[in-house]
């Protein structure tokens, strides 16, 4: 006792240098009241207050900053200044805000500092490192109880956060550019009637045959401002950007591009993209696309998806500008044969052809052209007959939703549902011969199986497009009104007199021309189309109509793949 007393007075005879270090951060749960910044200074200053043998040098503090970690800008300013000598004593609130990883604190505590002769002084822990008769126990239980709280609260937060995200609330700080957040609800979005405008104008330029560089060109001639200049002068939002910001802010062809391939603008809400391995390291991972978290019909799309789609077709193909501006087909014409794009081609200046690619630059299909003067006048055709046929057809379904057609009949005459069955019974019978072969040891277990894995896959799909089938005949009536949703992107057009390249784009997917100069223009939709006739033939095979036959009958004297 007498030499803990003779240790103590030896003590008190120095002057030490003190540094106080302050702490707060929210993502720890800390409690912003009792923990403030201020009450932490009042705190220690008051510890220290009559205490000759202390001497205040210099203030830290980390707002703002987890526990969880050491990297903070304020705590390794301190360690340098004490690396330099410039004081030797830490005085602190208590240990959560010297941190909260449980390992690291101890490290610091009773290896780091104690190696560089630093006293440390936890005020609310009664803790002294110059006095041996410390409680070690205590402190690291203090330690790993600040270090499990944080982890508890992270774990708490994300759940909550998940929840609002599969809700479909916005839980970004910021509305992406064309939105913004609700005056009544920050966690949902509503259309900018401003950057909207702007972001329409975008995709229509793109329908117009424009290349991202064009539309880029166009909009810094209007003077519009791009998405952070917008955000920053218009919304007076403060936001920061990776990107370069010096010189006059304008449009960029990266810029066109992200609003083009953003299917937010549509209306589904996309989130947790990203996310850290845990609470203490803050590394980004970004998760695979179908990891995120996809809410449809979150808010008020300003692109529908259709067009959205049509425009995802002309992005993968080559739609750039010719020297005699944007045309009619740009990136619609592929070769039949090889499937790759017709350039479009001119010996003279005033005759254009189409002309296949790859055996004009790599000599391995072909060679075979289209004149541009016969094909444009054929695809307009095709286009106007496309369209007056999706008009007949939404006259005949107006029929279809108000007579009483006998369902069972129309399930037992349905010939796709047929060929769908004998599908699945050629399947079985394959199943059933591989087995018998594994069995007779021709075929390997290995390959059995994946033979096996194969062809369940395979009566799978087809099982479920015979419940799909089912259910469309037996909900005749919401069939008919769930097809009326594609059917309205094609009658918008049905009283266009020219037929531009708008109209063109967002009823051709894409035009194929052969050796034999046979073209074959793919619809939008077809295959939406092909399902509808298919019920319509099984409907008048059932129940006979003569408006009915006669739009069938038309359709096969026509044919809907012009050649």
């Amino acid at each position: 006792m007498i030499g803990v007393l003779a240790m103590k007075n030896q003590i008190l005879k120095k002057i030490y240098r003190v540094v106080l270090y302050l702490r707060l951060s929210s993502d720890d749960g800390d409690n912003k009241e009792s923990d403030s910044i201020s009450n932490q200074r009042i705190l220690t200053r008051g510890y220290l207050d009559g205490k000759s043998e202390f001497v205040i040098v210099k203030e830290f503090v980390d707002d703002g900053f987890t526990g969880t970690n050491f990297d903070r800008p304020d705590f390794q300013k301190m360690m340098r200044y004490l690396e330099e000598g410039k004081a030797d004593c830490i005085v602190c609130k208590d240990l959560s805000r010297f941190g909260r990883d449980f390992s690291g604190v101890l490290q610091y505590v009773e290896r780091i500092l104690p190696q560089m002769g630093i006293r440390l002084i936890l005020v609310n822990d009664n803790y002294d490192s110059n006095f041996p008769n410390h409680d070690f126990i205590t402190l690291r239980m203090k330690s790993l109880i600040n270090d499990i709280y944080p982890a508890d609260t992270s774990r708490s937060v994300r759940a909550n956060l998940l929840a609002k995200m599969t809700d479909g609330q916005c839980i970004a700080a910021f509305a992406f550019y064309g939105y913004l957040k609700s005056l009544e609800d920050k966690h949902q979005l509503v259309i900018d009637p401003v950057a909207g405008a702007v972001v329409q104008d975008i995709y229509h330029l793109k329908l117009k045959g424009y290349s991202f560089c064009g539309i880029a060109e166009i909009l810094n001639l209007r003077g519009i401002l791009p998405p952070l200049a917008y955000k920053q002068l218009y919304l007076g939002l403060n936001l920061k950007t990776g990107f370069q910001t010096k010189g006059k802010s304008k449009w960029e062809a990266t810029m066109v591009r992200r609003v083009l391939t953003d299917e937010r603008y549509t209306g589904v809400l996309l989130q947790g993209k990203t996310t850290t391995p845990n609470h203490k390291v803050k590394r980004i991972i970004h998760k695979s696309e179908d990891e995120w978290v996809r809410v449809e019909n979150a808010f008020d799309g300003l692109i529908d998806k259709y067009t959205f789609q049509v425009v995802a077709n002309l992005l993968e193909r080559d739609t750039r500008k010719s020297a005699a501006g944007i045309t009619l087909l740009s990136g619609l014409v592929e070769c039949a044969d090889c499937h790759q794009s017709m350039v479009r081609k001119s010996p003279n200046g005033k005759n254009y052809y189409y002309v296949c690619s790859t055996s004009l630059y790599e000599k391995e299909c072909t060679p075979h052209s289209m004149s541009e003067k016969l094909l444009i006048p054929v695809i307009k055709k095709c286009v106007r007959i496309y369209i007056a046929r999706i008009a007949e057809l939404d006259r005949i379904l107006q029929y279809v939703r108000t007579c009483s057609v006998p369902k069972q009949k129309i399930l037992d005459a349905d010939r796709q549902m047929n060929v769908l069955r004998q599908e699945c019974d050629r399947i079985m019978q394959i199943k059933k011969n591989l087995y018998e072969s594994y069995c007779e040891g021709l075929l390997e277990e290995e390959e059995f199986k994946a033979y096996k894995k194969n062809y369940d896959e395979e009566l799978l799909q087809k099982e479920e497009a015979i419940k799909r089938q089912k259910e469309d005949i037996l909900n005749l009536t919401t069939t008919v009104d769930r097809q009326q949703d594609w059917m309205k992107h094609i009658l918008m057009y049905k009283d266009t007199e020219e037929i531009d390249r708008t109209v063109i784009v967002m009823m051709v997917k894409r035009i194929r021309i052969g050796a034999d100069k046979r073209i074959t223009i793919d619809f939008w939709y077809a295959d939406e189309y092909e399902r509808l006739i298919s019920l319509l033939e099984n409907i008048n095979q059932v129940q006979p109509n003569d408006a009915l036959a006669s739009f069938l009958d038309n359709r096969k004297e026509g044919g809907d793949r012009i050649a």
